[in-house]
């Protein structure tokens, strides 16, 4: 059970039996933006080599500076998606950098001020210089920087008017983070930006279709976005609105960064996948567990382990009664989760789920749940709790079925049209 993790309710104790709580599958992650890095201690060990007579001249494309309040210093990133130059300016004030000035190493947190794409490949500097210039477009920059390994570059970089970027988005992935924040996260993604939203003060069951949400609706720390070459991307401002869609979710949002620069982001949900196989489960009464928090916190959660192979499967409906048909936009994604052994720490996150469940007595369930996985597989999941009439539990296959894996009473079958056959291929009746 160490990869299943448990999240206590405690409105539920008045409802729910001493002991449960619901299973957590744990999927995306929420980080805040890596805006300042310092350098990894291995640089200073690099190989210094000769300083070239002259050096390299780079016309950075990116500009961007930011305060940081708890250090006193301006942290301003230049580059031009190849090389990537860092200074981070001690001024203790948030008064911006003088124009004209020029600011020297000994002006600067050294540790935090160096050379390269990421702090893994880091390379320090033995001297720096960076003077901030009133530009026609904004602020212009010219900088030097002499590395530890001995190579040299001057930097220019001249303020351009405001861009405005149409990005479409590839992929989407959404969270919905509890107590304390209530929050929906999101990531969209495609193969030159990524933009995360995080919006608080929201129900498990989505966003309201067709609202406006701003960044003030946002929790700024895990609200960022960065481009290709990893340069971040600040808010300034932001407008999210998600519609319901031909298949789905649909996504228009517009972002201005503090360069004001515009970035005009639409997503289009498309149409599922085809799974590419099919795996069935049956889990016995003995295998399932139902927590019925149905009156308290409007939550259902269906959940199975086989202990054979270790897979784990859980389910929580949206509702106020556990008999229903359900649909994705029912499902509490926080609750619902797949392992498919007991190596399997990553688990299967499901891109669509569709479930009826059916009441066969006072405390008796049975819920059939049509689980699409991450991975294209479909798994057709079958909770039995209480006493479930046994001819209910048979397998059924179509006559067009392929080749189906199923796990029963802890053994892999595998079903082809009426037959079913086990691991070595012997028939099993």
């Amino acid at each position: 059970m160490k990869k299943i993790f448990t999240l206590a309710i405690v409105a539920m104790v008045a409802s729910v039996s001493f002991g449960q709580a619901f299973k957590s599958f744990q999927k995306t992650v929420k980080t805040t933006a890596v805006q300042k890095e310092a350098v990894v201690s291995s640089t200073t060990a690099q190989h210094k080599v000769a300083p070239k007579a002259n050096p390299t001249e780079v016309v950075a494309t990116v500009a961007s500076a930011e305060y940081y309040a708890s250090d006193g210093d301006w942290y301003v990133a230049l580059s031009d998606g190849v090389n990537t130059f860092r200074f981070d300016v001690v001024t203790n004030s948030s008064t911006p950098l003088e124009f004209g000035h020029t600011y020297t190493l000994a002006d600067m947190d050294a540790g935090y001020s160096w050379y390269g794409q990421s702090s893994t490949s880091a390379v320090g500097y033995t001297a720096a210089t960076l003077t901030p210039k009133q530009g026609a477009e904004g602020t212009d920059y010219e900088a030097t920087a002499t590395l530890t390994n001995g190579a040299s570059y001057h930097i220019v970089y001249t303020a351009t008017a405001p861009k405005t970027y149409d990005v479409k988005i590839a992929t989407v992935s959404a969270k919905y983070y509890d107590a304390p924040d209530y929050d929906w996260f999101f990531i969209m993604k495609n193969d030159d930006y990524e933009f995360r939203f995080d919006i608080a003060n929201q129900v498990a069951s989505g966003l309201v279709m067709g609202k406006v949400y701003t960044l003030s609706d946002m929790i700024a720390d895990y609200s960022w976005g960065k481009d290709a070459a990893g340069m971040q991307i600040t808010y300034k401002s932001v407008s999210f609105k998600a519609t319901q869609g031909a298949n789905g979710n649909d996504y228009a949002v517009t972002v201005v960064d503090q360069n004001d620069n515009t970035y005009n982001l639409t997503y289009t949900s498309a149409p599922l996948p085809e799974p590419t196989e099919t795996v069935v489960v049956i889990f016995s009464s003995d295998e399932t567990d139902l927590v019925d928090a149905s009156a308290t916190q409007g939550l259902v959660q269906f959940s199975g382990e086989k202990d054979v192979t270790g897979l784990q499967a859980f389910v929580t409906f949206i509702t106020d009664q556990v008999a229903g048909t359900y649909t994705n936009n029912d499902v509490n994604p926080t609750y619902t989760g797949l392992y498919l052994d007991e190596d399997d720490y990553e688990g299967v996150e499901a891109l669509d789920i569709t479930a009826t469940v059916t009441q066969y007595g006072d405390d008796a369930y049975q819920a059939v749940v049509d689980y699409l996985g991450a991975d294209l597989v479909l798994y057709k999941l079958t909770f039995n709790y209480g006493y479930v009439p046994t001819a209910i539990n048979d397998i059924t296959t179509e006559a067009n079925s392929k080749v189906v894996k199923t796990i029963k009473n802890g053994r892999v079958l595998i079903v082809k049209g009426e037959k079913a056959f086990n691991i070595l291929g012997q028939e099993v009746k």
